[in-house]
């Protein structure tokens, strides 16, 4: 905790997160220095401080998290920036939410405002958005990571040091020749699929061709061999004595 002496509230400075995994050090130094910006900022957006701990604590998590899955070595990257760009994200949407809370009335009310999901709408975008993923380059991913995790492009600008609408434009850029890439992969791979298929195709037919000229080989074999028993039953009758000839 920082400051347990003091009637402020305190937030706790721990070692681990919530699923156990170790908070960054250099997150950990950069919370100690803007927890007095983040607590005047929470008194301003929220009329009290009191939620400024907890939102504290899970921003610091967070971009811990963020910070070990992008590889940045400690006390490498504006830390302090990047956990101050999170708190007062937190901070904001918080007011909003407080902001939006309206009674709706009763069970009635409630079932006529529930609107059933497109699941299938949301798993398909979900695996577009995964495959578009994979073909970004190290710095496009890092964007969209941060906005997936509520940073506005303002934010996203100051924590890579750019420009708001060189930011944008970098990364629809890079979306747009992702979106190629993937594109052109798609195509090659229906292009794969369809000689595969082709090839199975043309087994099948070799197959079934090999199966009609062995059945009309056994049939004309069959026919053969019939013939040679008539051939040798007429031959045995000739041989056969006429009782009337006696």
């Amino acid at each position: 905790m920082t400051d347990p002496g003091s009637n402020a509230p305190v937030w706790w400075d721990k070692e681990v997160d919530a699923a156990g995994r170790p908070i960054r050090l250099d997150v950990r130094t950069a919370a100690h220095q803007i927890w007095d910006a983040a607590r005047r900022q929470a008194q301003h957006l929220l009329g009290d401080a009191s939620e400024a701990p907890e939102l504290m604590e899970n921003a610091v998590a967070q971009v811990s998290r963020y910070l070990d899955r992008s590889g940045a070595d400690l006390f490498t990257q504006n830390t302090a920036g990047i956990l101050m760009c999170a708190i007062c994200r937190s901070l904001r949407r918080y007011a909003r939410k407080l902001s939006r809370l309206e009674l709706v009335g009763g069970s009635a009310e409630l079932s006529e405002r529930r609107i059933a999901p497109d699941w299938a709408a949301l798993v398909e975008h979900r695996l577009d958005l995964e495959r578009l993923t994979h073909n970004l380059n190290d710095k496009s991913r890092t964007m969209l990571d941060l906005r997936r995790s509520g940073f506005d492009w303002k934010e996203i600008a100051d924590v890579l040091q750019m420009t708001d609408v060189a930011t944008r434009a970098a990364f629809w850029r890079e979306v747009k020749r992702a979106k190629s890439k993937a594109a052109r992969r798609g195509r090659h791979n229906n292009l794969k699929t369809s000689d595969r298929r082709g090839c199975e195709e043309e087994d099948d037919a070799t197959r079934v061709r090999g199966k009609l000229a062995s059945s009309k080989r056994s049939a004309t074999e069959s026919a053969d061999s019939v013939d040679q028993d008539f051939v040798r039953a007429d031959g045995v009758a000739d041989e056969r004595p006429n009782p009337r000839m006696r």
